[in-house]
């Protein structure tokens, strides 16, 4: 039986030339780090190895301690990351709604990363002059815009999923309303937040997977036509 013929590879082998102009990108974003690491060699109010080294190595504790935590943050990284790569398939199909719901949802994670990474809402904010609640308050609301802007989008994709996830976190938000003062209440918040973050990143994932198998099939059937 011959092997079935698929849509032609239409890739070819770069240039010395070529290669020597995309590595732009990488030039840029070296730069940005070499910025960032000159401004943290060039402060003196936080010790290098603050900045540099591990917490746990830092503080001398345990090498899981926080691990929970940093598997949270990854969880938040890798929703990210499949939004945003699954709004660059969308705006390459040219569904341009598609492209909008998944690049703002990347961005939404990409806020609750930012607050969940660095404690914004318990630890930065308030040294600021911010409230704990005032922060919480603008993330909820900035969730139920996402929400109510890309509900139709969102019914074509599997949204159970979404609906767990959102029911978990918003669990984590009721229990953080108290203090907390035990390692029972810190359990409570911190067990739904993670099933939370897991639920998101399955969403995104698969539903970044669905619109690109959409593209991709549609995109084959036409050749093939």
């Amino acid at each position: 039986m011959p092997p079935i013929s698929g849509p032609a590879d239409r890739r070819r082998r770069w240039t010395p030339r070529e290669q020597i102009l995309a590595i732009g990108p990488l030039l840029f974003f070296w730069t940005l780090t070499a910025t960032l690491l000159w401004v943290s060699a060039e402060q003196d109010v936080v010790p290098t190895e603050r900045l540099f080294l591990d917490a746990a190595s830092v503080a001398d504790e345990p090498w899981y301690t926080g691990l929970l935590h940093e598997i949270g943050v990854l969880g938040w990284t890798v929703a990210a990351t499949a939004a945003l790569a699954g709004a660059f398939v969308a705006s390459l199909a040219s569904r341009r709604r598609a492209a909008w719901f998944l690049g703002s949802g990347a961005l939404l994670t990409i806020v609750l990363l930012t607050d969940d990474l660095t404690g914004f809402h318990s630890e930065v904010g308030p040294r600021i002059g911010l409230p704990k609640f005032t922060t919480i308050g603008a993330i909820l609301g900035g969730s139920v815009v996402w929400v109510l802007l890309n509900w139709r989008e969102i019914s074509r994709t599997r949204w159970l999923i979404l609906l767990s996830s959102l029911g978990a976190l918003a669990l984590s938000v009721l229990v953080d309303v108290e203090r907390r003062t035990s390692d029972v209440h810190i359990f409570f918040e911190d067990a739904p937040k993670l099933f939370g973050i897991v639920g998101w990143a399955t969403y995104f994932v698969f539903t970044s997977i669905d619109l690109t198998r959409s593209a991709v099939g549609r995109r084959v059937g036409g050749e093939a036509a």
